[in-house]
């Protein structure tokens, strides 16, 4: 029998296989509202993984900031983003009969809100991100209707806030 050679992977192979399972992770989360738990839940658990795949102990006192900037990698909420904003295009887009559409402005007939403060959902976490791309809901639909002028005002807005 032949001797097994231990060849180490770079790094890089690492991380897209990383980079892999949170698309995969994400297929279809496009449309997830995420609490603020789950929001540093799933940040903390992007840094292990990405301190783990370069070999950094939290004994080393290295900032996430330093880490991303080693790995190239995006922050968390901006990967979030860049899923979310062409979604949001992609429906401004379709016609007005199908069913995306309507459900983007469909209300409640007769719905009244109870006390407290209402639970996030997704319109209101796309307005969030269209106020740090610096529109408002009536511009991106406008906007969005040039699909590649959309795509690059994602794609600035994501290079813009590196967190």
């Amino acid at each position: 029998m032949g001797t097994a050679v231990k060849h180490p992977v770079p790094d890089r192979v690492k991380l897209s296989f990383v980079m892999f399972d949170i698309w995969a992770f994400w297929y279809g989360a496009d449309v997830w509202p995420l609490t603020a738990t789950l929001t540093t839940s799933l940040d903390a658990a992007h840094h292990r993984w990405q301190r783990s795949i370069l070999g950094i102990s939290w004994k080393d006192r290295i900032t996430n900031v330093e880490v991303r900037a080693r790995t190239g990698q995006q922050i968390m909420d901006n990967i979030r983003r860049e899923r979310r904003l062409p979604w949001l295009g992609h429906v401004f887009c379709v016609d007005h009969q199908r069913i995306p559409q309507q459900a983007l402005y469909w209300q409640v007939p007769g719905y009244k809100r109870g006390p407290g403060r209402p639970r996030a959902n997704w319109k209101s976490v796309v307005n969030k991100d269209l106020r740090k791309m610096g529109f408002t809901w009536e511009e991106a639909e406008v906007a969005a209707l040039d699909r590649f002028g959309w795509r690059r005002s994602v794609a600035q807005c994501v290079q813009l806030d590196t967190g």
